[in-house]
């Protein structure tokens, strides 16, 4: 997201955080150092306090942004690192990620907190949205300005329910403030979990509601604001998910013998008129972007198909970017580029992650002619390192903007890095895959500025998402290649004809994968298509191309690692704290 105004957030009073302060999960007491009314009867400090719903709300904080808390640094809700490196796009090198402990099996619901996701965040951000909700009509704006100042807060409570939806399933909804005076109050903010189905609605209705009042844009001063388009991004996202396998479907992912807790891990039956819902939905983004936002495109500038795909994540003016979370951090203290980039090459501080791309995401990858690339993967065979360089960089546009790979610059003009993991028996930056990730940090170096933003919506989804969404209710076959075909062409990717159901669903899967690599999709996708458990997907054999030098320096394919899937883990656990107070049902499992 655009920072301009939310600045603002920065100067917001102490006394307004301590009214929003929270002890626990749901139980979060008023401090009187400051009363509601107060806030509400200034402009001024109502809209810092819209500013605390954004930044509680996750938009400047977990999960969608790196953002500290007293076991370490979260991104999306893995601990010093990616989501990406728990699925088969990435592996982080260093052993102390959350990514780590997901993929060797070891977190449960006594330490969910340490590794992958803090639920109380969320809960923090949707009491303030539900503050405001209540308070706003108090403010001195106008009916006009404070009917779209609510929708903004509408729509972070929504998004809120949706990553914790995401995660858990059904999820307890709080749609008001909750208030703890005496012992008698206790039962009030102990709600159980509503059911999927109740779940979805309440993000659904709660998307519509806020379209309604939300602008198509603002001037530019206060460009970065929730618009229209970002309600009917989430509405689309939230059905995508509803109609997915995972959810959508007669067979729990695992045996469930309590029918009120099948209810709340999904719907009960199969019905294919969830997938149109979802296919409406990711249409009304692409039509309010072409007829009403009157700025919101795919990106197509630049003539060098490299540059085109990278801009989208380093230039803030995109205007493909319909939401995103703002700056990744300072130059001082910035944990995004410590994180993100490689050791030695590029960070020069200690304990770098060294994010490594698999060569089992990689061959997702086509040759830039539209065909797939062949490998060498004889185990134990020396390859010269003359057939690596080949291979991979005759791989399209968008692995090259992505992957720093041996033999290339980090940035132009910096000169050629060789980045052997051996080379006369000195280890040097280790990774594994087939070259560090830089789709978002490329020519970043230590102290410098990180990225300007991540992106939560971008228009290229919706069109993936319609695509998938159709293609699922044997819709027409002329919108299906329509949608994925404007994603390749973009990409200067050969455009696909529309051959059958089964074959399409693996080419919009496939496409998916590459448009959307690393932006924290495919960890949830594979698990919505429920294929997570799949050979080399979240399980079993991850492999990359170790380079040896010397001099004649070879590849040889490296498997360096077996991770470990249980179906449980298709969703999240609920913290034992919480289930130890009676009124959470946990997940099947665990």
């Amino acid at each position: 997201m655009k920072r301009n105004v939310f600045n603002k957030i920065l100067v917001v009073s102490m006394s307004i955080l301590m009214l929003t302060s929270c002890t626990k999960y749901l139980e979060k007491p008023e401090s009187s150092d400051i009363k509601i009314d107060d806030i509400f009867s200034s402009a001024e400090r109502t809209e810092q306090f819209l500013w605390t719903v954004y930044q509680t709300c996750s938009i400047f904080e977990f999960p969608y942004y790196w953002a500290s808390g007293e076991n370490g640094y979260y991104h999306y809700g893995a601990t010093y690192t990616i989501v990406a490196a728990a699925d088969d796009e990435a592996d982080a090198y260093s052993n102390i990620t959350g990514a780590e402990a997901f993929n060797k099996g070891n977190w449960s619901s006594s330490d969910i907190y340490w590794y992958e996701f803090r639920s109380e965040f969320c809960y923090k951000g949707i009491r303030n949205a539900n503050l405001f909700i209540e308070n706003i009509d108090k403010a001195p704006f106008s009916d006009k300005e404070k009917a779209s100042m609510k929708a903004e807060a509408i729509f972070l409570r929504a998004l809120m329910h949706f990553d914790l939806m995401q995660r858990l399933g059904g999820v307890a909804i709080v749609d008001k403030s909750l208030k703890v005076t005496s012992a008698e109050d206790v039962p009030e903010v102990r709600i159980p979990r509503s059911t999927y189905e109740e779940t979805v609605n309440f993000i659904v209705k709660s998307c519509d509601d806020a379209a309604k009042d939300l602008p198509n844009s603002y001037p530019s001063k206060y460009r970065g604001r929730i618009v229209k388009g970002a309600a009917l991004a989430l509405k689309a996202r939230t059905l995508l998910y509803a109609a997915s396998p995972l959810f959508n479907s007669a067979q729990s992912y695992v045996p469930v013998a309590d029918p009120e807790l099948r209810k709340m891990i999904g719907y009960t039956n199969y019905d294919p008129h969830r997938w149109q819902l979802a296919a409406d939905a990711s249409k009304a983004v692409l039509d309010w972007a072409a007829n009403e936002s009157g700025w919101c495109k795919l990106y197509r500038e630049k003539s060098n198909l490299v540059d085109r795909y990278e801009e989208i994540f380093i230039n803030p003016s995109v205007n493909e970017t319909i939401l995103d979370a703002g700056f990744m951090g300072t130059s001082t203290n910035n944990y995004f580029v410590r994180f993100m980039t490689p050791g030695t090459v590029v960070y020069t501080g200690t304990d770098p992650i060294n994010i490594g791309v698999t060569l089992n995401f990689t061959k997702f990858y086509q040759k830039a002619d539209g065909t797939d690339q062949t490998w060498d993967e004889q185990p134990g065979v020396n390859y010269p390192y003359s057939e690596y360089r080949r291979k991979l960089k005759e791989l399209e546009p968008r692995f090259q903007a992505s992957v720093f790979y041996s033999g290339e610059e980090w940035a132009r003009g910096t000169g050629t890095v060789y980045h052997f993991y051996e080379q006369h028996g000195k280890l040097l930056d280790a990774y594994n895959g087939v070259g560090f990730l830089r789709k978002f940090v490329k020519g970043v170096r230590n102290g410098s500025n990180p990225p300007p933003k991540w992106i939560t919506f971008r228009l290229a989804e919706f069109y993936l998402n319609y695509a998938e969404a159709l293609n699922e209710v044997n819709g027409d076959p002329n919108q299906i290649t329509w949608a994925i075909n404007e994603i390749r062409d973009r990409a200067g990717m050969p455009g696909y004809s529309y051959t059958n159901q089964e074959d399409m669903r693996n080419k919009i899967h496939r496409e998916r994968g590459v448009e959307l690599a690393f932006e924290e999709h495919r960890y949830f996708d594979v698990r919505r298509w429920k294929i997570a458990g799949n050979e080399g997907v979240m399980k079993g054999g991850m492999y990359g191309l170790r380079l040896v030098g010397g001099s004649s320096p070879t590849y040889h394919l490296e498997k360096f690692e077996d991770r470990v899937w249980d179906d449980k883990m298709y969703l999240y656990p609920f913290r034992i704290s919480e289930i130890n107070l009676g009124y959470i049902v946990q997940n099947p499992g665990w």
